[in-house]
């Protein structure tokens, strides 16, 4: 069950990240060289690569969330005795969770009624573009979902497993 669960979270926060970066990438390229040397700017690579790095920014929070590395400000946190900083962690993850169930329906509403709406260069619906949101909320539940019963159990002195190692460390 964990290999399948590992491999769900990899689909998502590494493989298909990776693969729109890729592409995020290679319509760069092309859209400068169509720019400055056939002097033919292309909106729709434009569009591409603008949608392709907002799904980068979704799909990479979601794994810096996954791994307990995203930006935070710790000087007090790190001063405070352990338990109470696994407090902290606890309470911060859980009013997060909060607020990301409170918003998951309606945004998951909202992308799936832009399916209508076409994007002006590309001309694909709108809920394509869109639909990372809701993939990174979901993410991210679970992630903190997971952070908070770590935590927890850390708080009442049971050993937890170590925790996956970042592939960038």
């Amino acid at each position: 069950m964990r290999r399948v669960v590992k491999f769900l979270y990899d689909f998502f926060e590494v493989y298909i990240a990776a693969a729109v970066f890729a592409i995020l990438i290679l319509s760069v390229v092309v859209q400068v060289f169509m720019r400055y040397v056939l002097i033919r700017p292309s909106p729709e690579l434009f569009e591409l690569a603008i949608y392709a790095f907002i799904w980068i920014i979704y799909l990479g929070a979601a794994l810096a969330c996954r791994f307990n590395q995203h930006v935070r400000f710790d000087i007090i946190y790190q001063r405070l005795p352990p338990r109470v900083s696994l407090g902290l962690d606890v309470f911060f993850h859980f009013l997060t969770n909060c607020v990301l169930l409170f918003m998951l329906y309606p945004v998951t509403k909202y992308t799936i009624d832009m399916f209508h709406i076409k994007a002006s260069a590309l001309q694909v619906p709108w809920s394509f573009l869109l639909g990372v949101y809701p993939v990174f909320v979901v993410l991210v539940l679970v992630h903190n979902f997971t952070t908070i019963v770590q935590n927890v159990a850390k708080m009442a002195g049971r050993k937890v497993k170590d925790p996956e190692v970042p592939p960038w460390l």
